[in-house]
């Protein structure tokens, strides 16, 4: 029988928590499903409990591969998926019991939207909650933010498998789905529920100086593609398969936002991972971003993450943590936080 949900989970190297995402997944209460997972060349103990899990259930469809990379991984997994809808996760997540249910039932009820994520708990590597993060659930509202940043997160998406292809699949490695996202919004409409749909697993091994480098490049080449393609241009990542700061002069990209988009991708992981307890990979991406010469003065990047952890604060229901780290922020650079205040408000006034 035809599955109706094909999941699509790639993993290297992630024994530490593959187990509980693959029982999480086999344990949905919709049960027309298969789990693909893509072995993407593990050397751990990762082919081990993917055997064991396929032996146990027959849903369960491995595919072992040489390391290729996600985007790779994700484009193999899709294209021997055979479900219309295909659902994400990653190997250290963990999906809520009805969340196929209830997202597949969306996408039948709602023939127009190509993509539904949902709102999830973000949890440490414990798996001890510290906050939850709830996007806007219609369309309008999700392309506005969808302009200024991926407010999709990856592994709580389940699209449609015509609405990917249409789109072309996954191209660009460590924002292809940011780059998915914006592709499928041209035709599809976008939409995500408002409940939880997974627990969203934060650690330090998802965030090190080089990838989150490589991330902010590879955002603003989205963003100009997309903003070329609206234009009526031909898209200019056609083909491309890694990001420079070269291409991203040709795109029209000035080198003043290349550096202050690094130096903020950095601050914001920075924040995530010391509010999720892991201060020595923060502290890193922060050393990297308050270096001599870089876009912010090391006060400015201390007030910044200062306003992210608060934030995470308000999102984790802890208000008076939130006002100590608010004071830390005005303490280290009071324009920073009126900046970030005057942002806010345009953002809310700005048409949609």
């Amino acid at each position: 029988m035809t599955p109706r949900v094909s999941v699509v989970l790639p993993v290297h190297n992630g024994e530490a928590f593959l187990e509980d995402a693959v029982q999480s997944v086999l344990g949905q209460t919709l049960r027309e499903l298969e789990l693909v997972v893509v072995d993407d060349g593990s050397t751990d103990g990762s082919p081990a409990i993917l055997a064991a899990a396929a032996e146990r259930d027959g849903r369960v469809r491995v595919v072992r591969r040489e390391r290729g990379g996600v985007r790779n991984a994700l484009n193999h997994g899709c294209a021997v998926a055979a479900g219309a809808y295909v659902a994400r996760l990653d190997a250290d997540d963990v999906a809520l019991p009805d969340r196929l249910e209830r997202q597949a039932s969306f996408l039948d009820e709602n023939p127009g939207v190509g993509v539904v994520g949902g709102a999830y708990a973000v949890v440490d590597a414990a798996g001890a909650r510290r906050s939850v993060v709830r996007p806007p659930t219609g369309d309008p509202e999700l392309r506005a933010r969808l302009y200024r940043y991926n407010v999709l997160a990856h592994p709580t998406v389940m699209f449609r498998r015509e609405a990917f292809e249409q789109a072309g699949g996954y191209r660009l490695q460590e924002v292809e789905d940011y780059d998915l996202w914006l592709r499928i919004s041209e035709r599809w409409q976008l939409a995500a529920l408002p409940d939880l749909v997974i627990s969203y697993r934060l650690h330090a091994g998802q965030a090190s100086v080089a990838n989150v480098r490589t991330q902010a490049l590879c955002v603003l080449a989205a963003r100009a593609a997309a903003e070329q393609r609206r234009a009526g241009r031909p898209d200019p990542l056609e083909g491309v398969d890694a990001v420079t700061p070269e291409l991203l002069v040709l795109l029209g990209v000035p080198a003043g936002d290349v550096t202050r988009a690094v130096a903020d991708h950095e601050i914001h992981w920075a924040a995530l991972l010391a509010e999720a307890g892991e201060p020595a990979a923060a502290a890193t991406l922060l050393a990297d971003a308050g270096a001599e010469g870089g876009a912010y003065p090391r006060r400015e990047v201390a007030a910044r993450v200062a306003l992210g952890r608060a934030k995470e604060s308000v999102r984790a229901h802890r208000p008076l943590r939130a006002l100590r780290l608010l004071a830390q922020a005005l303490a280290a650079r009071p324009s920073a936080v009126a900046a970030d205040a005057q942002a806010a408000l345009a953002r809310r006034r700005a048409p949609r």
